[in-house]
Parts: C-alpha cells; sequence; structure tokens
C-alpha cells in the first residue's frame, strides 16, 4: 500500500486493525477525510487518538463522564471507609444522643435552683425567679438541642469572624492576626 495514495475505508481499517465501520464513523465525524492518503488518515487519526486520551476531540464529554463517574465512585468509597472507621455517624443518632444530653442537662439544671435556695436562704424572691427564668431558658435550649442548631452557631460563628475581620481592616491592621498565621 502507498502511503501517499488515497486509501480505501476497508484498507485503513485493516492497517489500524478496526472494523470498516469505525472507520465511516470517523468519516462521518469529519476525523477522517475522503480521498486522502494512507499517511494523511493515520496522521489524522493518531491526532484524534492524543485528543482522546488527553480528554480532547469528539470524544471529550465521555472523557469528562467518566472521570465524573470515577470521581464519585471515589468519594463514595471515601465515604464508605470513613463509616466502616467509625468516623461518620448517622444523623439520626447524633440527634438522638444531642436530645439525650439535652434532657439531661435540661433536669440538673431544673433542680438546681431549689438545691440553691435551701443553701442559699437570704436570696430574695427576686433572685430566685431571676434565676429560674435563667434555668427555664437553659432547659428549654439544653431540650431544642439539634444538629440544626449546631449549623446555626456556626453560621453566627463565620460571621462575628467576617465581622472581626472588616474591624480589625477598618482599624488600619492588615487583618491578620498572629494566631490566624499559626
Amino acid at each position: 500500500m502507498n502511503p501517499y495514495e488515497p486509501v480505501t475505508q476497508a484498507d485503513f481499517a485493516d492497517w489500524i486493525g478496526v472494523t470498516q465501520q469505525a472507520v465511516s464513523d470517523m468519516v462521518g465525524r469529519g476525523v477522517l477525510q475522503p480521498g486522502q492518503s494512507l499517511k494523511e488518515w493515520n496522521r489524522a487519526y493518531c491526532n484524534h487518538m492524543r485528543g482522546v486520551a488527553s480528554g480532547r476531540g469528539s470524544d471529550a464529554e465521555l472523557a469528562k463522564e467518566r472521570a465524573h463517574a470515577t470521581r464519585v465512585a471515589r468519594e463514595r468509597n471515601e465515604i464508605k471507609l470513613a463509616v466502616d472507621l467509625g468516623q461518620f455517624a448517622p444523623v439520626t443518632g447524633l440527634e438522638l444522643v444531642l436530645a439525650t444530653v439535652g434532657g439531661t442537662v435540661a433536669a440538673r439544671l431544673e433542680a438546681l435552683m431549689p438545691k440553691l435556695h435551701k443553701l442559699c436562704p437570704e436570696l430574695t424572691p427576686q433572685a430566685v425567679a431571676l434565676g429560674q427564668r435563667e434555668v427555664k431558658l437553659a432547659c428549654d435550649e439544653a431540650a431544642a438541642a439539634s444538629l440544626a442548631l449546631l449549623d446555626k452557631l456556626e453560621a453566627e460563628a463565620q460571621e462575628l469572624d467576617a465581622q472581626d475581620h472588616a474591624d480589625r481592616l477598618k482599624a488600619g491592621g492588615d487583618g491578620v492576626d498572629v494566631e490566624d498565621v499559626i
């Protein structure tokens, strides 16, 4: 076969070890141009395959999908491993623990004021009432503990950090603390 003469789809398919239908598909997609020589088709085919291997070319979308599927599978395996190692716990279990701890804390706080009143009889009724109100608020917060509360507290902390950073910048600082660097 002369590499400088036009080549047929069947000959080129035999040359690179694929079916004639595969070559026809490449011609249809514009990878190979009809009437070109074996050398030109070989060069175009090699360029196409380099592009496919690097995630470019007409099969780039397929390569991206495969990469995404591989990434998702890896992340799924990492999560499964973390669960197996006991690094993750089910949300329902965590909420049950929070509710149990919250209930225990609330019960202890509710018992605090009567004990305090017995130990300190000189407390005024206003002081006892104030203590009972504060204990009730703390009990309500402890009983309402959930993972949503953790999200809320984290958002508030981030907001305070951002405000603190803005205040330092306004005060003429560079916004970097030694604690931030350490």
